[in-house]
């Protein structure tokens, strides 16, 4: 991507934007590795804000790469907005046996150890936190007017979290849907990702009555993928779409295989 932005000169038309005085800062949302991250911030150390995916699962994660690419924005003094602190929601509905982990502490909501993670390193100017009712954003309130760093052993249970993930598996999409648009069979990849780690997670019946019944009613099956990989190209998290969706095929379709 940023091959593409150079040649059509987004960069050099920010920066003219912001002379002109019609932009007040010059700031990039970022969705691949922190070796092109240091690149970028080498060949224009105008950009003053950085936009990363940063939580405690991703953090290590080598096709996420979150931990690096915090270090490179630390290493050349941009302040960071992390977005995805939940995982597209991922850290808030966890695992009954992850969410034991948090709950032992006896301390917050799921989605509390998430953003607070994400909060605790320095350099992150901010947190942003999708909230979809009046309750979310008071849990959000709460524990953020007065923050504080998560403790050892809260940071200690994050990582047991993080291992919980591991051992199920799951496919790590965030739901961004950049894939989505470009596919030409239509298929709405996210969601068929959604209910297949569903199905892992929870083992019921209603994960195969949205797929059949909601998310392929109108957008292609999984096993109409024609394995173009427009969708991987896009993917910011540089994930194996179409072995992918061979996996979600034969979990939902194994009767018409």
């Amino acid at each position: 991507m940023f091959v593409k932005f150079k040649r059509c000169e987004a960069y050099e038309t920010a920066l003219e934007l912001k002379k002109e005085g019609k932009i007040g800062h010059f700031g990039i949302s970022f969705h691949d590795k922190a070796s092109v991250l240091e690149q970028i911030l080498s060949e224009y150390p105008q950009i003053e804000v950085v936009q990363i995916q940063f939580n405690y699962v991703d953090y290590e994660d080598p096709a996420v790469e979150s931990k690096k690419c915090y270090e490179v924005c630390r290493k050349f003094g941009k302040p960071i907005i992390v977005m995805e602190p939940t995982k597209g929601g991922n850290l808030v509905n966890l695992p009954d046996n992850a969410k034991a982990i948090l709950d032992s502490l006896n301390g917050g909501s799921t989605a509390s150890y998430a953003i607070r993670f994400a909060a605790s390193f320095e350099g992150n100017m901010m947190v942003l936190s999708g909230m979809s009712n009046i309750e979310q954003m008071s849990d959000n309130i709460s524990y953020m007017k007065e923050f504080r760093p998560l403790s050892g052993a809260e940071m200690k249970a994050v990582n047991q979290v993080c291992e919980v993930f591991k051992a199920q598996n799951l496919i790590p999409c965030t739901a961004c849907r950049y894939c989505t648009d470009d596919c030409p069979k239509k298929i709405a990849i996210p969601d068929l990702f959604a209910c297949l780690n569903a199905k892992k997670v929870f083992h019921n019946w209603n994960t195969d009555y949205y797929y059949h019944n909601v998310y392929t009613i109108q957008n292609g099956k999984a096993s109409d993928c024609i394995k173009c990989g427009k969708c991987e190209k896009i993917c910011p998290q540089h994930l194996k779409i179409r072995d992918l969706l061979i996996d979600v095929a034969e979990e939902f379709e194994k009767n018409n295989l």
